[in-house]
């Protein structure tokens, strides 16, 4: 699957110069969404809350998102019962028939040789619209050996975290935006 988002400054000329592609590799070549417009135009409603679970690596387990272009739904997600299985099901409408195909969502966005471990409990705010607000997740590489921690913070909806990786031997740290990662991790 591939999803193409693009839009056009507006003015005396329009130029296309914000394209977003996202690749789902084992969708590819059976499924193209393409869409152009205003970024305003696509939005996502979670219409089964996402639940990940400890025991599966802190992986989506169950719940299910839909995607919209100008409130047209374009395709959904459901991540399953709740079974450690990595599997979704995608679901789309071509040629007026709703079509669907079972993908390993595990599989395709696991990086290589690359894993991260919750150092300290992620906890999400309901009143911060489910933002996380504190915890900590360390990256590690195939031996083990922490190269990136993301700390987000005292509990606070600042929607800032700070990230930490050392570089010749210091450790350097820089705080950035996760406001736009509505709560999700």
């Amino acid at each position: 699957m591939v999803l193409v988002f693009t839009s056009c400054k507006k003015g005396v000329e329009n130029t296309n110069d914000k394209t977003t592609d996202i690749y789902l590799k084992s969708l590819e070549p059976d499924i193209i969404v393409k869409g152009s417009g205003d970024k305003a135009d696509y939005s996502k409603t979670i219409v089964t809350a996402l639940v990940k679970k400890a025991e599966c690596n802190w992986e989506v387990v169950s719940g299910i998102i839909e995607y919209y272009y100008q409130e047209e739904m374009v395709f959904s997600v459901d991540f399953g019962n709740g079974t450690c299985d990595g599997l979704a099901t995608v679901s789309w409408l071509e040629n007026g028939v709703i079509e669907s195909k079972d993908v390993d969502v595990w599989q395709l966005f696991k990086k290589q040789g690359k894993k991260y471990v919750v150092v300290q409990d992620l906890v999400k705010s309901d009143s911060c619209n489910y933002e996380i607000v504190s915890g900590i997740i360390e990256y590690q590489d195939k031996a083990g050996n922490p190269y990136v921690t993301i700390d987000f913070g005292d509990g606070s909806c600042d929607g800032i975290a700070t990230k930490c990786w050392t570089k010749n031997n210091v450790v350097q740290c820089k705080d950035f935006d996760v406001s736009y990662w509505d709560g999700k991790f």
